[in-house]
This record gives structure tokens, sequence and C-alpha cells, in this order.
């Protein structure tokens, strides 16, 4: 195909940056791309199309093939209906601080080239008001040479740190255009990001001082695993000092099998720690408040010294408060991650350096030894409650969780999504994360309808290399956007669904218990119209009706096992899509 049209350049533009797939659901305000795409005669400069049927499914694929991978999957969305179909996943992937490449259809903007009626009413000034407070970066432009330069510029500033969703609306006259003389690509590098520094100087000098006075230090991650190349390097920084570690989980950032590794533990152990060092932590109350007593400033109230390292400061919503209470940290420092723990850990290996002092290292061992106890003790209960609860009538989540890793645990899998708090909160105490990218973490934004498009991209990313995609799937979310299921069969994606369907929404439910309660009324009725009790979902029928293979439903513990390894044993052999519906207490 001849690059005769400004569209066919758009398609281009993809192929340089590295996008091998776009997600979108069709719109008339992206046809000149989407018939650029279509007609691209070279199949392998252009990005392979994947059809979904909603927009915050298409959105959501590309932040689920992000989180697994670390390329970009390209969204279009169709001009306003179709950005506002999509805000819930951009502020989903905004929160979770994952880069998307978003752009949309609009126009056309010159009044006089508008069709009668829908390009009036699908037509918008400003387009990106309607996304600009959770997105990194936006615009509107006008011409093909301001269309050029926006999408270099988004593509570069939503991969430098902080990494965010970008928005570019693509006027619908201009795409149709004939290209023009003098309208050419930039060089490729011209999006590469900004680059923080390592941490080092008074900075590194600084923090070793604090980490050899320090009794108990205790290092908090939250968002650094989302590049797995930092997972070694953190475990060996932690190993060579002797930290305490406390996973927020919102990736995979260490492994919750090592004995330092403290998280969910609860342990008045921790209350003795005198230095936190927090490393890519938004929610640094709640991470500080999991183990510590703290004053109204959100500080520790036993006076623990307090260093963030990271760059949250970089990327602050004016309309979203995602940024969390303001806690007045002891220092602050913006470095790159994988840099620093590098630096930290050229410290640590010094024979002559600090960290080589006996009293140091006597300290060391003792605090190795105590945190050691730690972990293996509340593992040891986890998985007594997950074996007695196995004993119930009905299917206990941790039993179900347990059950369902028993069935999966000699594959090389990768959990593309937990569904709820309480699923995830047991995974993370009986299922053994240790590989850097096992584990993609929550929505970010609290948004339902993530999980199943998300994890349709996690699969899409995997698709052909034998990784085994599980999506342990809350029965709520999925109905927010279950025609992701039909995408899931058009492109026979090898994915696992697990539905823990429990016909409610269950957070909904607790808290109408809560207030009934606290007003002394009847919680019996907490069920009213947060359940599907009346009117229960055939999970296994719906997926059916798109064409997934789904198993019959599974009521009973016992039958937990055999069911998963089927549904294994069908992806392994067909190369597509299974689900499983688990009907939980």
């Amino acid at each position: 195909m001849n690059t005769s049209y400004f569209s066919d350049l758009l398609v281009e533009f993809l192929n340089q940056q590295g996008i091998d797939k776009v997600a979108f659901n069709p719109g008339a305000s992206f046809r000149g791309v989407h018939d650029s795409l279509v007609h691209q005669d070279n199949a392998e400069i252009a990005p392979d199309i994947v059809m979904a049927c909603h927009e915050e499914i298409a959105v959501a694929m590309a932040h689920g093939y992000h989180k697994a991978s670390g390329r970009h999957m390209g969204v279009f969305v169709h001009a306003n209906v179709g950005l506002l179909h999509a805000s819930m996943a951009i502020f989903n992937a905004w929160c979770d601080r994952v880069p998307l490449f978003v752009l949309g259809g609009n126009g056309p903007v010159d009044a006089g080239k508008r069709r009668p009626w829908i390009d009036w009413i699908h037509t918008s000034q400003n387009i990106e008001s309607v996304v600009k407070d959770y997105v990194k970066w936006c615009d509107q432009p006008i011409g093909q040479r301001a269309t050029v330069e926006s999408l270099y510029r988004a593509f570069k500033l939503m991969n430098s740190p902080q990494q965010a969703p970008v928005f570019v609306a693509l006027d619908f006259d201009v795409q149709e255009q004939s290209l023009e003389d003098g309208v050419r690509l930039l060089p490729a590098s011209s999006t590469d990001p900004t680059r923080l520094p390592a941490l080092g100087g008074a900075d590194l000098e600084h923090l070793t001082e604090l980490i050899k006075a320090a009794q108990l230090p205790v290092l908090l991650v939250d968002f650094s695993g989302r590049d797995p190349e930092t997972v070694a390097p953190l475990t060996a920084l932690a190993d060579a000092l002797g930290l305490a570690v406390i996973d927020r989980g919102n990736r995979m950032n260490f492994p919750n099998t090592h004995q330092l590794n403290v998280s969910h533990t609860s342990s008045e152990l921790l209350t003795g720690a005198d230095l936190v060092i927090a490393l890519e932590v938004q929610d640094l109350v709640g991470a500080l408040g999991s183990f510590l007593t703290l004053t109204d400033q959100g500080l520790p109230a036993n006076g623990a010294e307090l260093v963030t390292l990271g760059f949250n400061e970089l990327l602050t919503s004016k309309w979203a408060a995602d940024y969390q209470q303001f806690v007045p940290v002891n220092r602050a420092i913006a470095a790159d991650t994988a840099a620093s723990l590098a630096a930290l850990n050229a410290v640590a290996a010094d024979p002559q350096g600090p960290f080589a002092a006996p009293e140091f290292t006597e300290r060391r061992e003792q605090r190795v030894k105590a945190l050691a106890t730690v972990h293996t003790e509340a593992r040891a209960a986890w998985a007594r409650q997950a074996q007695e609860a196995k004993g119930n009538e009905r299917i206990h989540v941790s039993a179900a969780v347990a059950e369902i890793h028993r069935a999966v645990r000699d594959e090389e899998w990768i959990l593309t999504n937990t569904g709820s708090l309480t699923i995830d909160g047991w995974v993370k105490k009986l299922w053994p994360l240790e590989r850097p990218g096992s584990y993609l973490g929550l929505n970010g934004g609290g948004g339902l309808g993530y999980g199943l498009g998300a994890s349709v991209g996690a699969a899409l990313a995997h698709q052909g290399d034998g990784t085994l995609c599980v999506d342990l799937q809350a029965d709520g979310d999925l109905l927010y956007t279950p025609s992701a299921l039909w995408t899931l069969a058009a492109y026979d994606v090898p994915l696992l669904t697990i539905v823990m369907n429990n016909r409610l929404y269950l957070n909904s439910t607790q808290h109408a218990e809560r207030i009934a309660g606290n007003r002394d009324r009847n919680t019996a009725r907490a069920t009213v119209a947060t359940s599907f009790y009346d009117q229960p979902v055939d999970f296994t029928g719906l997926a059916e009706s798109y064409g997934v293979h789904a198993l019959p439903r599974v009521e009973r513990i016992e039958d937990v096992e055999s069911t998963v390894r089927a549904a294994v044993a069908h992806i392994k052999e067909h190369g597509k899509p299974v689900l499983v519906e688990i009907l939980m207490d």
C-alpha cells in the first residue's frame, strides 16, 4: 500500500513505534485509520486488529497487554460517545500508572464539512476534556503536521516517569486527507523516554547511614515490579542488608515465599521498625498503618525515619485524589528504581564498605532469624486455615484458591487478574508468587469491568508461548463487560477464566450489613439489591453462548482441582479459552 492518505502515515507511525496490535470497537470517526489498517498490503507493517464489543473492554485489553509484556497495544475510540464509554477503563489505568496510547476520532471540527445530525452530535470542542484530568497529556490537533507532532509527544510522555495514559484526538477530515507534501514521520528515537538518574551523592550516603544505624529497617514495595528486572536485585538487597519486606502488591515486586517477606503478618516485631524505606509506594499511609501506629499526620507514632524513593510526586491529578494522604516524610528522593537498586547493591557488596562492619552483620543476622520465624509461622497458619476451610459445607474462597493452585502448580502460570481484594488476599497468602511478572495486580482505580478485558489482553501478550494465563474472575466484575467473552472466542485467546461466583456484590453487601448493624436494623436484608440470589446468572451458559468452552459448574470443593485440570488440558490441546464457574460461599 502506498502512503497516499494521512491515515496511512498514522499506521506507519504505529509500526515504527513497535505497536503490533490495536484494539477497538469500530466507529465512523476513525474510519480513515480503520481503512488504512485493513488495506495495508504488508502484513508485517500493519498492526493486528483485535475487535472488542465495548470501548471499556478495548482499553482494559491494552492495560493487561502492557502489564503482561511491557509492550503497547494501541487503542482507538469513537468520537465522544466512545471516549465516554472508555473513560472508566482509562481511569483504572491512570490509577494503576500504566502507559496507554489512546487515540480518539473526532470531527470534523470544521463545521462546514459535517454531515447533518450525526457529525454534529459526534463532534466536540475540546473532546479531550472528558479524560484530561486522568491522563498524563492530551491534545486535539488540527492539521497533519500538528497531529504528527502530537503523536510523538504523547508517546514520549506516556513512557517517561511517572508513566500514565495519554489521549490524542484525530480529526475525522484530517485522517482522510491526501498526504501533504513534506509531512513525514520523525526518527523513531524521538519518543525515547526521559530518564531519571540513579540514587547517588548525598542521598545515597544519607540512606546508607540510616540503614547502617537502624535496628529494624523495613522496605515497603508497591509498583517496582512493573519492571520485572528489578525483582532479583531487590531480593539481593534485602538479603544483603537483612531488610524486613512488606509488599503492597500492586505488582509482583518481591517473592512472597522469601523468608524476609512479612507482608500481611501483623507481627508485633514490626512495631519496632525505626526506618521505613518506601520504594514506589502509592498509598503510604495505608502501607505504614498495616504495621505501625500512626499520628493524625500519617507519621509513625514511634518516630521511625521515613524515606521515599520513586516518582509519585511527578504526576498528580487535580481532579482525582488517588495521590492519597500527604505524609511529611524525612526525605523524598526521585530516582530511577533499577539504577538505584544497582547503586545500593554496590554499596552493600563492598567488602570494605559500611555494611561489612561486624556490629552491622551481627545485627543483620539476628534480624533475619526473627523475620524468618514470623514469615514461616504466618504461612503455616494460612495453609492450616485453607485446609480447615475445605471442611465447610459451601466452598470458601481460601479453599478454592488452594485447590486451583494444586491444579495448575506444574504449569508456567501467570495470574492475569485476581478479581477482588478477598480473592487477592488469599492468593498472596497461598500461591507462591516468585517469578517476575507472574502476578499482574489489581485494576488500579477500583472500577468494575476491568478483569476479563485485561486478562484477554494479557493472554494475547502470551499467545503461543506456552504460558497458562489464569483469570480468577469475580462474578460482579464480569457482568460489567461480559461481551469480552466474544473477543476471547473470536481470536482463540488461550485464557483460563475461573469465575468465583458468590452471587453477590460482596463489598456492597458488607457495607449494607455494617450500616444496618450501626443503626440497630435487620442485617438479614443486606442482600436486597446487592445479590443475585433470586435471579442467579448461568456463567457457563453465558460463556457457551459466545463460543467459549465451559465445564459444568463446580459446587463441591472436591471437584475444584479435577475440573481445573480438565480445563488446563483443553487449553493445552486446543489452544482455545475455557471458563470454569465455581459456586462460592
